[in-house]
């Protein structure tokens, strides 16, 4: 069956936005006096929302009260750098240009708060047919529950089954599995080889355009 959508992460996907999230969190955990983190820690802190960034970052055994301050102070500091240094990743554009051409349906789901989701979206591929874009939000299970991503199904009116799914993490890969969809896993990303394949991806991917040979075949 050859796919009519696509569901794409964004960041570590579509975005290389590590660079933007660790010097954001690394001010705040200054701040509060904090130790801070190098580039490569955030590797594993980031991919399961704010809330899960926050909680990995801070010292082990922090109260739930200080959490909730970094996280607020976070989000501040977060916004105001959007787009400051994140850029899509080498191969992007072309791949979302190609897509264009196709009859594919196009979305975005990710864990980042909806608001920046969105943001990001609008400045960085505000040309692309993204006609679904939904970030994390209060009253949606995040990643990897298949909600957001059959809310996604169900808006472009497909069966799931005829959706791809494409991220860089196994909370992605568990995503496009827990709602019957089959899953890409992108190499560029945060994640290792290893763990997506321990995840059970249904295909490997080392660069944005190998996206349009699963399509094709």
């Amino acid at each position: 069956m050859k796919p009519k959508g696509i569901i794409f992460d964004l960041d570590g996907t579509l975005l290389d936005s590590l660079e933007e999230i660790a010097l954001s969190m690394n001010e705040v955990l200054k701040e509060f006096n904090l130790p801070t983190h190098p580039l490569s820690s955030y590797n594993q802190f980031v991919g399961d929302g704010a809330l899960y960034l926050i909680q990995r970052a801070v010292p082990k055994k922090s109260s739930s009260k200080l959490i909730e301050s970094i996280l607020t102070r976070y989000l501040e500091v977060y916004e105001q750098s959007l787009c400051d240094t994140t850029q899509p990743y080498e191969g992007i554009y072309e791949l979302l240009n190609a897509l264009n051409t196709l009859p594919l349906q196009l979305g975005i789901l990710s864990n980042k708060p909806h608001k920046f989701t969105c943001k990001y979206a609008q400045t960085l591929f505000g040309e692309f047919n993204f006609s679904q874009v939904h970030g994390q939000k209060e009253d949606v299970p995040k990643k990897p529950h298949p909600q957001g991503a059959l809310n996604i199904a169900n808006a472009f009116n497909l069966d799931p089954q005829e959706i791809l799914f494409v991220g860089d993490t196994p909370t992605d890969i568990h995503t496009a599995h827990n709602a019957n969809m089959k899953s890409i896993g992108v190499l560029w990303g945060f994640r290792t080889k290893e763990e997506l394949q321990e995840a059970q991806a249904h295909y490997l991917v080392q660069h944005p355009l190998e996206i349009l040979e699963i399509i094709k075949n």
